[in-house]
C-alpha cells in the first residue's frame, strides 16, 4: 500500500444503528489534498507561462512569471468556489446526494436510495460487494435502489478500472464488469481490462476505443470531485437517503438505517 494512503479504524457505529463492529475505510490524508492543490496550480502555471512568454517577448521573464502565478491561483480558486466541506461524522447529517446518471439497480422511485462512492482497488469495497450487497438486494427488493459512483483515489489503476467500468456501462454490461473488477483486484492493466470485457461478452473493439475516450475519464474525475465536495475522505462511503455511512459496516448497520428510512416513509421494513 502507498505510504500516503492509510487504513483507518473508525469510531464505533452510533447506538441507534444497533451495531458494535468498527468500520474499515481507506482515508486520504489532508496532505494529499494540499499536494493536489499545489500540483494543479503549477500545472496551470506552466502552461500560462509558456503562452505569456511567447506573447510578451518584450517583457522580462520575472514579470511574465509573476503574471502567470497570479492568473493560475485565481483560476484555481475560481474552480473551487466558497464551498464548505460538510462533516460526515455529525449525528443527523443528511445531504442532497445526486444519483447522477450513474449505474444503478432497483426502481428509480424506491423509498430508499443508497449511493456508494467506491474504488475498484479498495478491499473493503470488495467486502461490501461480496458480503453485504447481495443480502440487501435479497431482503429489500424493490424497496431499495442502489447507485454506484466512482471515488477513484487509490492510484492511476483505480482511474483506469473506473473508466473501464463506464465503458462496460456504455454496452449495458456494468454490473457484470463491476463484479469481475472486484473479483480481480490488483490486475487492472489494459490487457486485463480487455480480457474482462471479453468475459463479460462485451464488444472488445468498441470497448478498447472507449478506454481512450477523454469524456469518459472526465466523468470518473467528476464523480471523485463530487465525493470530495460531499465530505468523503475514504472508500467506501455510502449515503442512505442522504445519510452518510462510512466504511465496511456489517449488514446489520445498513439494515437498521434502511428500516428507519422505510418507517419514516410509511413502509413496513
Amino acid at each position: 500500500m502507498s505510504d500516503t494512503i492509510q487504513n483507518m479504524q473508525q469510531e464505533p457505529v452510533p447506538s441507534q444503528h444497533e451495531a458494535t463492529a468498527q468500520s474499515e475505510v481507506f482515508v486520504i490524508p489532508r496532505t494529499i489534498f494540499n499536494n493536489v492543490v499545489i500540483a494543479t496550480v503549477f500545472f496551470i502555471l506552466g502552461g500560462l507561462a509558456a503562452v505569456l512568454l511567447m506573447n510578451n517577448s518584450a517583457r522580462s521573464t520575472e514579470q511574465v512569471i509573476s503574471q502567470a502565478v497570479a492568473t493560475a491561483i485565481e483560476s484555481f480558486a475560481d474552480t473551487q468556489g466558497d464551498r464548505p466541506v460538510p462533516s460526515l461524522n455529525n449525528p443527523g447529517t443528511r445531504l442532497e446526494v445526486s444519483p447522477d446518471d450513474d449505474p444503478s439497480h432497483g426502481p428509480a422511485d424506491a423509498p430508499v436510495t443508497i449511493v456508494e462512492f467506491s474504488d475498484f482497488n479498495c478491499p473493503y469495497c470488495a467486502r461490501f460487494v461480496r458480503d453485504t450487497l447481495p443480502l440487501l438486494r435479497e431482503n429489500y427488493g424493490d424497496q431499495l435502489r442502489f447507485v454506484y459512483r466512482d471515488f477513484a483515489i487509490l492510484g492511476p489503476t483505480s482511474v483506469d478500472a473506473a473508466v473501464a467500468s463506464e465503458c462496460a456501462n456504455e454496452q449495458s454490461a456494468f454490473w457484470a464488469y463491476h463484479d469481475l473488477l472486484f473479483a480481480n483486484q490488483g490486475s487492472f492493466g489494459r490487457e486485463r481490462l480487455l480480457s474482462y470485457a471479453q468475459q463479460a461478452e462485451i464488444n472488445v473493439e468498441e470497448f478498447s476505443a472507449c478506454l481512450d475516450n477523454t469524456v469518459i475519464r472526465d466523468e470518473v474525475l467528476a464523480d471523485t470531485t463530487e465525493a470530495q465536495r460531499l465530505g468523503a475522505t475514504g472508500t467506501p462511503t455510502f449515503f442512505i437517503n442522504g445519510r452518510p455511512l462510512i466504511g465496511a459496516q456489517p449488514y446489520a448497520t445498513f439494515a437498521a438505517m434502511i428500516d428507519e428510512e422505510l418507517a419514516t416513509a410509511g413502509n413496513n421494513p
